[in-house]
């Protein structure tokens, strides 16, 4: 069986004020979908060819070219930008850009919904309202490559940004059947308690956010992270015949070999437990 070729991404964590900390946004896909059908995820996708527009990539402000290189450790990482700020307007219908107001709210969303249908681009959109995509709004925080074996694998960059106080999300419908505000640590315990359904980069990005309690204090931490590592879990079959998944660090993850998933066969979404009982951090 041939490996599938790795696709790039973007994903956005959105987070805003709340009464007691502060709240991320996490959208519902339909349970249909290929990838990910029935969980509770972050905004984002695949980064498309137009997200590398020179046209786009000129108007973008708040970071250089060659400091988002700098950043993410790749040529051309500006495109990594684009793509999660277009997921972000695409899916949640929030655009991080240089002037958005009220008298552009009406437009915004005919726009927005003209680009779902696919009726027009993204660069159509910024171009025909003559905005500037604030790139510097989003802090890169995590990069997580689908393990091998998988039938689709994904090479994503993790972003977050705070809403504006002047946006208001509204989901797409097209793919997204539901949508919550959620504190962090809520999002986990409903997780736990199988309420929710996460995807394994949601649940460990999701223990990040919830180390902090106050959004300044995360915004501050989240632009002062070091080197961003790479990480790769791998797919590991049990005695049994069920495959979990290894996080690296663990003993699992050692011993774990190429497993690719059987037609069908649920990708596993939660790690391997540890001898003792915990979870790999």
């Amino acid at each position: 069986m041939s490996t599938p070729d790795l696709r790039c991404a973007a994903t956005i964590m959105l987070v805003r004020e709340a009464d007691k900390g502060f709240e991320v946004l996490l959208l519902r896909r339909n349970k249909d979908l290929a990838f990910a059908g029935g969980a509770h995820v972050f905004p984002g996708g695949s980064v498309d060819a137009g997200d590398a527009d020179p046209m786009l990539l000129a108007r973008c402000v708040g970071l250089t070219a060659g400091e988002a290189n700098t950043r993410l450790g790749v040529e051309g990482a500006l495109r990594f930008y684009v793509g999660a700020l277009r997921e972000a307007f695409e899916e949640a219908g929030v655009l991080l850009a240089d002037r958005v107001d009220i008298d552009l709210d009406h437009e915004l969303r005919r726009q927005r919904a003209d680009l779902v249908a696919g009726a027009t681009s993204f660069r159509a959109v910024i171009e025909r309202l003559n905005l500037h995509l604030d790139v510097g709004a989003l802090a890169y925080v995590a990069h997580w490559i689908t393990p091998e074996g998988a039938p689709r694998r994904f090479d994503t960059r993790f972003f977050l940004a705070r809403v504006p106080f002047d946006q208001r999300a509204t989901p797409d419908r097209s793919e997204i059947v539901g949508e919550v505000w959620i504190s962090p640590r809520q999002a986990l315990t409903n997780y736990r308690h199988g309420d929710f359904e996460l995807v394994l980069p949601t649940v460990k990005n999701l223990e990040f956010l919830a180390s902090f309690r106050e959004l300044d204090s995360l915004m501050r931490a989240a632009r002062s992270l070091p080197v961003i590592e790479s990480i790769q879990p791998r797919f590991y079959r049990r005695s049994d015949g069920t495959v979990a998944v290894a996080l690296p660090g663990s003993r699992e993850y050692q011993k774990a070999s190429r497993t690719v998933l059987a037609p069908g066969e649920a990708l596993p979404t939660r790690p391997v437990e540890q001898s003792d009982g915990s979870q790999p951090k």
